[in-house]
């Protein structure tokens, strides 16, 4: 699964969270006796539902802060923002050995009180022989928190496993908690490393070696990454 995808699922299920959370809440102050049908309408038009008869209004504000609280503590009471797409971008190697760049880009996104960024740079081989690179550099922000029970999950395990086609298998790199998957016959692979409880680089490969991604996540500079989010 890409990774842009996987923020996804993970941004809606800290959404569902915080809102359940806020229902529950709400739940908890009702009484056996239900409202006069007036104040019951008034009441669901405060909170942006759909009176009997209305339209819907969702307060998006509303949802938007219940989320920032909610995300906010998770990470302890400390409030975390994405730094720039553009900071994130500077930190693409402008080549790699035997690839020119194709294509770079950086963008921050915040969206229901969740904030995020990203950077990605492609690269492609001069030799006309079809190896590709794609560096993709995600800070995970305000989820820095929850986003360890979904996608770094991995940074607090490790295991191994090995197959007729390829392996996968926990590692480090650099001095930071890894994963490496490669499929030997395709000859493409993934390295994906968690770096400072809060960045995510994933090095996809196609047509090379482990070797070949491994000399790639050696052009990146981890501790200047770090430092950006510090």
């Amino acid at each position: 699964m890409q990774m842009s995808k996987r923020l996804g699922i993970i941004t809606v299920c800290v959404l569902a969270v915080a809102l359940a959370g806020c229902g529950k809440k709400g739940d908890q102050k009702q009484t056996s006796q239900s409202p006069p049908p007036a104040q019951a309408a008034k009441t669901q038009a405060a909170a942006g539902e759909a009176a009997p008869g209305g339209s819907s209004v969702p307060d998006y504000a509303k949802m938007a802060e219940q989320n920032r609280q909610a995300l906010t503590q998770m990470n302890q009471g400390k409030v975390v923002e994405a730094v720039s797409g553009a900071t994130l971008k500077e930190l693409l190697p402008a080549e790699l050995p035997g690839m020119k760049r194709t294509s770079a880009s950086g963008e921050r996104n915040q969206m229901m009180g969740v904030d995020v960024s990203n950077a990605e740079g492609r690269y492609e081989a001069t030799d006309g022989k079809g190896a590709s690179v794609h560096i993709r550099i995600t800070d995970v922000g305000s989820m820095t928190g929850p986003v360890r029970m979904g996608m770094a999950s991995w940074a607090m395990m490790q295991y191994s496993r090995e197959t007729d086609t390829g392996y996968e298998k926990t590692t480090t790199f650099n001095g930071y908690k890894a994963v490496e998957e490669y499929r030997t016959q395709a000859k493409s692979g993934t390295i994906r490393v968690w770096v400072a409880d809060r960045f995510i680089v994933e090095i996809d490969g196609d047509q090379v070696t482990m070797d070949a991604l491994k000399e790639v996540g050696g052009k990146l500079d981890f501790k200047k990454l770090a430092a950006a989010g510090s």
